[in-house]
């Protein structure tokens, strides 16, 4: 008697357990489709395409558990894997080594780095600079780039340390490209986007989205050639995972959720709209591209899909690793990206993850100008 209840039970949860699996996989293939053929861009859709690597996740716990129980039936979550590997896994993760130089040309490091203002908002009233900002501003200073983009800028005339623009200047930065211009030598200058280049820059051009938000591009002449860069900064996430997780009680955690949705759904609807506007400044620019900056959307997205189907991703041509850019909770997400021209092909591309001065680690791009 015992056994045969002992069997109705294994029996109830084995069929639990495939009833998910199936489930699961249906979900983790309409994720591909849509992210694959990208037919449906509604915001709905887009929460579907980023949970792709949690969906990965469950199916290979469930492939695990049918091989301790049931091995023939982990075929089926095991082949959902396979076909994601295949179908996005040069998105995910990579493994490349810097490429020599094998023909004449030049070089160019393209270095991005979302600041958070450098921290500075935190002090700007105090009499003098702090230790924090200045380890921050001597790092992207002395960084051995000769083109430096930012998101949330932050420059102050109040103090010297804090006039980061004219340190730039001094550091042999003498062009520049600014999302807010006017606040370049304020005393609370709120810039938001910038393009710092030691080569002349001939012609440039913004557009604000919001306070922050934004694109900057500049044409930069290196040499006889002349390039375009886009610096931009789409609509934030509204990633606030550690304050959900810092409530004690259940309302305050159902009011964090609620708001951390709502965030992602104006997100996605935002950035939809926004990355339209970045491929029209790709389209009509006569000169190669490269795009950087912080796209507050990862690898699964329909920001990133629809530039990459534009332009080649420089992570996925010469990263290494997962290349995760944002350094906070979930911290297992990148959403800070490059793009090239083909014409300019790359050399290598870092993920600076040991630099954790913002909430975002820099990452820096290395191109060949012929």
């Amino acid at each position: 008697m015992r056994m045969r209840v002992g069997q109705l039970i294994a029996f109830f949860f084995r069929s639990l357990l495939w009833s998910l699996n199936l489930f699961l996989v249906l979900y983790t293939c309409m994720a591909y489709w849509l992210l694959y053929s990208l037919q449906i861009e509604h915001w709905l859709a887009g929460m579907i395409m980023i949970s792709i690597p949690v969906a990965w996740f469950l199916n290979l716990v469930i492939v695990f558990l049918w091989l301790i129980t049931r091995p023939w039936r982990s075929w089926l979550s095991g082949l959902t894997l396979l076909i994601g590997i295949l179908l996005f896994g040069s998105r995910t993760f990579v493994w490349h080594r810097p490429t020599e130089i094998v023909s004449q040309g030049t070089p160019l490091k393209v270095f991005s780095y979302n600041v958070q203002t450098f921290g500075e908002l935190e002090y700007w009233q105090l009499p003098q600079s702090v230790p924090r900002v200045r380890r921050t501003l001597s790092y992207v200073l002395h960084y051995d780039a000769p083109i430096k983009c930012f998101q949330e800028f932050y420059s102050s005339t109040k103090i010297p340390d804090y006039d980061i623009v004219g340190r730039f200047q001094k550091a042999g930065y003498n062009y520049a490209a600014f999302l807010h211009p006017k606040m370049a030598h304020a005393v609370n200058g709120d810039i938001g986007i910038a393009i710092f280049s030691i080569y002349p820059i001939v012609e440039s051009g913004r557009e604000v989205f919001d306070t922050h938000n934004g694109i900057v591009w500049a044409n930069i002449k290196i040499g006889n050639d002349t390039i375009r860069v886009i610096n931009v900064h789409l609509h934030s996430m509204g990633i606030r995972v550690g304050k959900v997780l810092k409530q004690k009680q259940i309302k305050g955690v159902q009011h964090e959720t609620r708001g951390v949705l709502s965030a992602l759904r104006t997100g996605f609807i935002d950035r939809n709209e926004e990355v339209r506007k970045v491929e029209q400044y790709i389209q009509n620019s006569p000169y190669p591209v490269i795009i950087t900056g912080d796209h507050n959307d990862t690898p699964y997205s329909v920001v990133y899909e629809r530039l990459r189907r534009i332009l080649p991703n420089t992570f996925e041509e010469a990263g290494r690793g997962f290349g995760f850019s944002y350094n906070r909770l979930p911290g297992f997400i990148r959403i800070d990206h490059q793009f090239h021209d083909p014409k300019i092909p790359v050399l290598d591309f870092e993920t600076i993850n040991y630099i954790k001065y913002s909430d975002h680690y820099p990452i820096a791009g290395t191109y060949l100008i012929k």
